[in-house]
């Protein structure tokens, strides 16, 4: 008797287990910081494929992308220069902006011969940039210090992923906006005013 109740237990919660709708976890929704970034003319997508959010930041992605939010893609698609990077071909769209990125000392190459050109961005690559655009250089320098002041200063808020984990544009979008809103090192001032950025479309929010 009691290994027939058994069985039919098992049996409804083998059936329950089958017809129950399976759990579905809602994406972070990044759409809203996107289009303020479009709006801005910092984030670009295309007309097939739009902003693209769920894809992975490329590394050459990553320095155009920068430009912008400094307003100075028009120069920087105009930089010239010698590269020392093997894997960038110096008749691509994206060397002249590869060359401003690391001139300014926003950007690094993985090592001194490789960009990392068509590599996928990771957390702890964006921790870096954004701290060196923020003014922190120096403690971008420590691994353990990076992570411990994007926290502190709020720039992963709304984030969700390790250091070695690839960041998407939506990611990024969200990272982006977070770094405007933050005060720059030795200043009052947050990063949009000192960009001036103040009077574009919604960052004076």
């Amino acid at each position: 008797m009691k290994k027939s109740i058994a069985f039919l237990i098992f049996c409804i919660i083998l059936m329950l287990l089958i017809i129950s709708p399976k759990i579905s976890y809602a994406k972070t929704d990044f759409s809203s910081d996107a289009k303020l970034l479009e709006k801005n003319g910092i984030l670009k997508g295309n007309p097939k494929d739009g902003l693209m959010l769920e894809s992975n930041l490329l590394r050459q992605e990553l320095v155009v992308i920068i430009a912008r939010l400094y307003n100075e893609e028009d120069r920087a698609a105009k930089m010239s220069g010698s590269l020392e990077f093997e894997d960038v071909d110096s008749n691509s769209y994206y060397a002249p902006f590869i060359f401003w990125a690391v001139d300014k000392g926003i950007v690094q190459g993985k090592s001194e011969k490789q960009f990392g050109f068509d590599d996928k961005v990771t957390f702890e690559q964006i921790e870096k940039v954004i701290l060196r655009i923020l003014g922190y250089e120096e403690e971008s320098k420590d691994k353990d210090l990076t992570n411990t002041l994007v926290i502190s200063l709020g720039l992963s808020d709304g984030i969700d992923l390790g250091e070695k984990e690839y960041i998407t544009r939506g990611e990024l979008s969200r990272v982006l906006i977070n770094t405007l809103s933050t005060e720059k090192k030795g200043s009052t001032l947050k990063l949009k005013d000192i960009l001036i950025l103040d009077n574009r479309v919604g960052l004076n929010k």
